[in-house]
Parts: C-alpha cells; sequence; structure tokens
C-alpha cells in the first residue's frame, strides 16, 4: 500500500549516518524506509516487501568496498520490478573510488558526515523526484 507522503528508500552502511540522513528527509516531509547496504545485497532485509508497501521513489544506495561488485548488484536490482522505475541517489565514503573502481561515471556523493554532505543529498533527492524533463518546443 502506497501512502500519499512520499517515500524514500535509505541503503545505508552506517547506522549513524543513516539516522542522521533519516531525520534530515523526516524534517522535510518524506517517509523514510531504510536497511543496511549489506543485508539488502546478502538478501537478510525483506526488500521486495518494503518496496512494496512504502513504494518510495528514490533510493539512496551507500557504495562501499568492494565498488565493482555494488555496482554489478545494483545493475541487477535496478532490472528486477520493484527498482526499475525509481531513481537512484548514490553515496560514499570514497565517492572517486566507488566511480573509478566501478568504471561507472554516476554521480557519487561524498559522505564524511559533515552538514554539506546531507545537504547535497537532500537536494540530489529532491532532483530525483522531480527530474527536469526536456519538452519540444
Amino acid at each position: 500500500m502506497a501512502t500519499s507522503t512520499p517515500a524514500i528508500a535509505l541503503f545505508i552502511a552506517s547506522d549513524d549516518i543513516a539516522e542522521q540522513l533519516r531525520d534530515l528527509l523526516e524534517r522535510e516531509g518524506f517517509v523514510v524506509v531504510s536497511a543496511h547496504v549489506d543485508d539488502v545485497r546478502r538478501a537478510r532485509s525483506d526488500v521486495k516487501a518494503l518496496m512494496d508497501q512504502h513504494d518510495p521513489s528514490v533510493v539512496v544506495y551507500d557504495l562501499i568496498p568492494p565498488f565493482a561488485r555494488h555496482w554489478q548488484f545494483i545493475q541487477h536490482l535496478r532490472q528486477t520490478p520493484e527498482f526499475e522505475r525509481r531513481a537512484f541517489v548514490y553515496t560514499s565514503a570514497n565517492a572517486a573510488a566507488a566511480r573509478e573502481l566501478g568504471h561507472h561515471t554516476e554521480p557519487v556523493i561524498e559522505v564524511r558526515g559533515l552538514d554539506q554532505d546531507f545537504d547535497a543529498i537532500l537536494q540530489a533527492v529532491k532532483r530525483a523526484m522531480n527530474p527536469v524533463r526536456d519538452t519540444p518546443a
């Protein structure tokens, strides 16, 4: 059952970062659901039920080493019915390595626990929820 308030799914490696991000997003009016990124990757969380129940518009996914393996997992995840139409925002404690070692050019927000890191994630989530679409003239 989907909620009328926009939902965001957090798949984050650090409990402290997840808690700070959850607080920020909830203050902004979002419903936040979360699971530890390793629990998602290792199928220890019922992600399908989480996605079906809350219908999040955006998934914030924290990339951790080994980066190439996580990028491969994300590509698989994005092809499943639960994720194929969702926007993703990527974070990492080492954004440059996450992009380089994953051989991807998608934006990755570096998270060091600073206020500006969380603001960057908030802005990316808002952009992902309202993508600018090119319209014919």
